[in-house]
């Protein structure tokens, strides 16, 4: 094969490359002696060419870490970062001559055989040799800044990840459109809206409106169908907060949030309330639980709200139902502030009391001996709170699977992420357009991770055996969670003590710091067993103290019960999202939606390339006139459009199709400041307002007051007085030497 130049060469590897799902570098080159600057020769290699070296591989380089201390050598692991590589030893290769007498590059060797796994057609687009943003993207990109546009929408215009680029590539995130005038009013333009997308495809919506009997609209749910599918597989833990106002209504937004097979927060459906009643909670939930085909979650993660948790018990009489242990420790600071900022040990103590025990006999005991301790027995608020303990205490749920949540973190994190996309003063329609973006930002990230955990090898000792067989199937955040458990099983040792029934015991203690004692009990033929600590139970990965067992009985392999399907890399296998459209492998999904997503990214890629000239857009344009005419004879069906789904508190018969929306009153929830209905002021926290409770003690008069003794007011007055004092002496002594003065005049 022959080339006109270097450039073209690279051209067509880079291309064929893109075919067959693989990137490339430049591997070497070769010059000539009398003149350095110019090529003789080139080699193109797969960018997964070569090996991994660490920098400090040289003989000297590990003499001179031996003499290091010990503590050195541990800063540096700390500081170290879990990173992965694509270069697996790949040997495809292409190498161009330059022939002197025709002055052209030929091909001189070639060689096409691969050992890692190639990019799907899907995914391709993720490729660095993909990553080209088109003049015409760049100029819609300025012109949609000029215009004080949504920027982010540029790439979903023209194709996303399918044209080359995508928000990252853009000048400037996305901002809030304001200048549409919504017609017919705020919730009819949402009921609209969601009209419009069931009528695209009914299995892709799900909604539901409840209105008052005044026909307003009251409270709002929603759930696309990729988190319907995606709650069949990963809808085991939920955590539901309900504290986030985004919206000119001041209504609660409550997202239904989970966490997927990359740890990453994922959403199963959202909601717009009026209020936080529980018979609006029991709306929410009952049409929730439909729209997830009525499968219970196993655990649910809320704060302490009263009317939330007799939802729950009436709704998910099965599911597991905590309490954020965040939002109780918050309020430690407020309800003891006596005793929370003192100089004593009651902090760290009650840190310990609930984070670090691992039997409930333990905890019980060390509570009641901190009580006793502080003389906190009688505090009504800890009495409550040890009442219900095994609604928050982690050592009372370690037996369910929460993914090693204890908090609502999660849809705080969501709440948080939502920030840049939504405004306090958005109305109902742009929030439900936002949440879509959201939703797929959410999507882009799993696809990201997807990309990253099946196209880069984790970096594994050689004689690290369990480390190297849970590197292949875990992705790469539940590896790192499993390599930091790995991490410390040098730290403990195993004596095995006796057992009666059929399962082993092992004693596992640690050998530095604090004394720990954790029973491992395994069975040697099926290799089933559990642990005190209860980490795979609660975590769903592996413990140190089962690794250890492990190591001493020389198991090399994960057993195939221990690994959850949840956290493996083919664990979102049964979707493939192609944009606005659903695949699944069953086939059952509408398949219009499919035709459509994929006539618009090949329109688009045909525009881009039209675009260069007047003369390809002629011809462009005049092929687009005849395919219309031709699809204007041919149109004779029209789609149906499904009824909306509309629930009314008062059980009254509307007609969906003749129905018209008011909106919604201004939400006052129960969690609303009185004092800061406007949002002018910053809200305090429970901390702030306990140290604000503080009064000092002045040193003067031993008073409590806001004043210290050098602007006390009994010191002020004695100043005033003795200034009084000084001035009446120096008064009469100037007036005695007047009279002095004047006798001598005279």
């Amino acid at each position: 094969m022959v080339f006109n130049t270097m450039e073209e060469a690279r051209n067509y590897y880079e291309e064929y490359g893109r075919q067959e799902g693989f990137w490339i570098r430049t591997r070497s080159s070769s010059k000539t002696r009398r003149r350095l600057d110019e090529v003789t020769s080139r080699q193109f290699v797969c960018a997964h060419e070569g090996k991994y070296v660490p920098k400090n591989t040289s003989q000297k380089a590990s003499e001179e870490n031996d003499e290091r201390n010990l503590s050195e050598i541990e800063n540096m692991k700390r500081t170290g970062k879990n990173c992965s590589t694509v270069k697996c030893g790949c040997k495809a290769s292409m190498r161009i001559k330059l022939d002197r007498w025709s002055n052209k590059w030929k091909v001189s060797s070639f060689q096409d055989s691969h050992n890692h796994k190639p990019v799907t057609p899907e995914r391709r687009m993720k490729m660095k040799s993909n990553r080209v943003m088109p003049k015409a993207a760049k100029i819609l990109t300025e012109t949609f800044h000029e215009e004080n546009l949504p920027i982010a929408k540029v790439p979903s215009i023209l194709g996303g990840p399918h044209i080359g680029f995508n928000n990252r590539d853009c000048y400037n995130h996305l901002r809030n459109v304001r200048h549409r005038q919504l017609d017919g009013g705020d919730a009819q333009s949402v009921l609209t809206y969601f009209r419009k997308k069931q009528a695209e495809n009914p299995q892709i919506c799900f909604y539901a409106i409840q209105c008052d009997e005044n026909g307003r609209a009251a409270n709002f749910f929603w759930v696309d169908a990729r988190s319907r599918m995606a709650y069949h597989y990963f809808g085991d833990v939920v955590t539901f907060d309900t504290t986030y106002r985004t919206n000119k209504y001041d209504m609660p937004f409550a997202p239904f949030t989970g966490v997927n097979h990359h740890l990453q927060s994922i959403q199963f459906g959202c909601a717009l309330l009026q209020d936080e009643t529980e018979v609006t909670f029991l709306w929410l939930f009952e049409t929730w639980l439909e729209a997830m085909g009525g499968r219970h979650p196993v655990s649910i993660i809320t704060d302490q709200d009263l009317a939330m948790k007799g939802a729950i018990a009436k709704i998910f009489p099965n599911t597991r139902h905590r309490l954020c242990l965040w939002h109780i420790k918050k309020k430690f600071a407020e309800k003891l502030s006596h005793v929370y900022f003192k100089k004593s040990k009651f902090k760290i103590q009650m840190k310990k009391c609930i984070r670090s025990t691992y039997k409930i006999e333990e905890f019980e005991e060390k509570w009641k001996e901190l009580m006793k301790e502080c003389e906190l027995a009688n505090d009504d608020w800890l009495n409550s709170l040890y009442d219900i303990r095994s609604s928050w205490v982690p050592v009372y749920n370690r037996d369910i699977f929460f993914a090693g949540m204890n908090t609502t973190g999660r849809s705080e994190g969501i709440n948080s992420f939502f920030d840049g996309f939504v405004t306090p003063t958005i109305n109902l329609r742009e929030f439900v357009v936002k949440y879509e973006q959201a939703l797929k930002r959410i999507m882009d990230r799993e696809s990201d991770e997807d990309f990253e955990s099946e196209h880069k090898y984790r970096i594994v000792n050689e004689g690290e055996f369990l480390l190297k067989h849970a590197a292949k199937f875990y992705t790469r955040n539940v590896f790192n969670k499993f390599k930091d458990e790995w991490s410390k099983v040098t730290l403990y040792k195993v004596e095995e003590i006796p057992c009666d029934n059929e399962y082993h015991a092992y004693l596992v203690k640690t050998k530095l710091g604090e004394h720990e004692e954790f029973v491992v009990k395994l069975n040697l033929q099926t290799y089933k067993g559990m642990c005190e600590c209860q980490n795979f139970e609660f975590v769903g990965i592996l413990c140190r103290h089962l690794l250890k067992v492990f190591v001493r009985l020389d198991i090399d392999t994960l057993p195939d019960h221990f690994i959850l399907p949840r956290w493996r890399q083919e664990a979102n296998k049964f979707r493939i999202m192609d944009f606005k459209s659903l695949v699944t492998n069953d086939g059952k999904e509408e398949s219009e939606a499919l035709r459509l997503s994929h006539m618009c990214h090949q329109a688009t890629k045909l525009a881009c390339i039209a675009a260069s000239s007047n003369e390809a857009y002629t011809t462009f344009m005049e092929a687009i006139n005849e395919l219309s005419k031709k699809l204007s004879d041919n149109s004779t069906q029209h789609a149906t459009i499904p009824s909306s789904t509309i629930g009314d508190p008062c059980s009254t018969n509307i007609d969906s199709s003749q129905l018209l929306l008011l909106d919604p009153n201004i939400s006052q929830t129960k969690g609303r400041k009185k004092d800061n209905i406007s949002g002018s002021k910053r809200i305090k926290s429970g901390i702030e307002l306990a140290q604000n409770k503080k009064k000092r003690k002045c040193a003067l008069c031993k008073k409590i007051a806001q004043h210290d003794k050098r602007n006390c007011p009994s010191n002020l007055k004695r100043r005033k007085n003795e200034s009084t004092n000084l001035c009446n002496e120096e008064s009469e002594d100037l007036c005695q030497d007047m009279e002095s003065d004047d006798q001598e005049y005279c």
